[in-house]
């Protein structure tokens, strides 16, 4: 068995820590990237640590001498600390200052080695005795102060974490490193290192993780009530308000009647807020009929409606439906004198659901919709919520004083629908 193969097999899982951390910071993250070439840097130091420790420990049984020995040792010694400093960098980036004592031991060693050049030259690789034998375990204490005093104040005043796992994991270090200076167990240090360089990292990515997930939430919940206003329109509450004080003198039965209508349909705006990703779709439906029986007070017998519901045991989006209904009503049925009819379908085809919304009205140019500079954000709100809570999208077929239908097909293969976490299909989505 040669060398290389006595290293692998002693190393193994030393070995397959750095691949691993290797593989780990190479995958996109939301982790910054700073720190991923923090700890390739970090690993590849260890790596580097313990392939020369070896290569010292092969010199020492061969007995060999010279050049080669020399520089062994220098980068033993001189490099000892540094594994420290990354430790301490991660914690405090903000000086450079905490290399001043790597570089003093680094110095101590070279002008050791220089000044002594006619003895260690001839001599064999062996451990250095005296003063300045230990000065390198002088000098990792002195950054076990550093480290802790920055621990002290990072952690202990300037925050309230939980201080049981930081002791934890300084209590496995520095076990790590007086057995390690003592002898006890020779290399447990740089392995240890090792573990605790790709912890540090894993516990950052989770917790950048939850930051960004609770950003992601906080978007939702804005777009939640970007969608609400967008439901809410001005125009429509001016006409709604004055609909009813109108029938207050004329029908005040009927304007109570449409009082509680109204009512019950910003109630439901904004239990749109609170509510899961989807409700049934029974809940949405009677939510549209309150908005139709509305704004059928206002248009009479020029808004007609009519439902052909074959299939109603499914969920959908919360609020996806009636911003299509809106529009086939605001610009499609309004824009005609004459009037027209918004027609709701259902039907189940397999295992799917699908839902029809379609107009005879004014129609309009999909070419020129999608040009018009303008922003649609009932129907791209209620087509991104499709996309990422049932994996849909709205099929907008429309024609120029034919009318507009919209046609969405809600997969039944799902029991439950819940959002859909893969990859996302990106088509135009026409709005009106």
């Amino acid at each position: 068995m040669n060398h290389i193969q006595t290293y692998l097999i002693d190393n193994f899982i030393f070995l397959m820590i750095i691949v691993s951390t290797y593989f780990i910071v190479s995958m996109k993250s939301s982790v910054d990237k700073s720190l991923k070439i923090h700890m390739a840097v970090n690993m590849t130091l260890l790596l580097l640590i313990s392939i020369n420790g070896f290569y010292m420990d092969s010199l020492k049984i061969s007995g060999s001498t010279g050049i080669n020995a020399v520089l062994s040792e220098i980068f033993y010694y001189g490099t000892k600390p540094l594994p420290m400093v990354a430790l301490i960098s991660m914690a405090d980036k903000s000086t450079k200052k905490n290399y001043i004592p790597a570089v003093i031991n680094l110095l101590v060693y070279v002008s050791y080695y220089i000044l002594n050049r006619n003895s260690v030259m001839s001599e064999p690789v062996m451990q250095l005795h005296g003063p300045i034998g230990y000065f390198y375990i002088v000098t990792e204490w002195v950054y076990w102060i550093i480290f802790l005093s920055v621990l002290n104040i990072r952690f202990y005043r300037e925050s309230n974490n939980n201080p049981l796992g930081i002791f934890l994991y300084i209590s496995v270090l520095m076990t790590a490193n007086i057995m390690d200076s003592c002898g006890i167990k020779e290399g447990i240090l740089i392995k240890t290192y090792a573990v605790a360089f790709l912890l540090y990292y894993l516990i950052i990515h989770v917790h950048i993780s939850q930051q960004v997930n609770e950003e992601k939430d906080i978007k939702l919940r804005e777009q939640r009530l970007s969608m609400m206003l967008s439901q809410i329109q001005p125009h429509f509450l001016y006409n709604t308000l004055n609909t009813i004080t109108a029938l207050c003198r004329a029908n005040p039965k009927l304007a109570e009647e449409t009082t509680v209508k109204f009512s019950k349909y910003l109630r439901e705006n904004m239990y749109s807020m609170e509510t899961s990703d989807t409700h049934p779709f029974e809940r949405e439906l009677e939510h549209i009929k309150i908005y139709l029986e509305i704004e059928k007070l206002r248009f009479g017998d020029r808004l007609n409606v009519e439902y052909d519901i074959k299939s109603k045991d499914f969920s959908v989006p919360v609020l996806t439906l009636q911003p299509i209904v809106e529009n086939a009503v605001k610009h499609g049925i309004c824009k005609r004198l004459e009037g027209g009819t918004v027609k709701i379908e259902t039907r189940k085809e397999g295992r799917d659901n699908i839902i029809v919304i379609s107009d005879n009205g004014e129609g309009f140019d999909p070419e020129e919709k999608l040009n018009d500079g303008k922003e649609h954000i009932g129907i791209q709100n209620a087509n991104e919520r499709l996309k990422n809570t049932v994996k849909t999208e709205m099929e907008i077929y429309s024609m120029v004083g034919v009318g507009t239908r919209v046609t969405i097909v809600i997969p039944g293969e799902k029991v439950k629908i819940k959002q859909f976490r893969g990859d996302r299909r990106e088509i135009h989505s026409i709005g009106r």
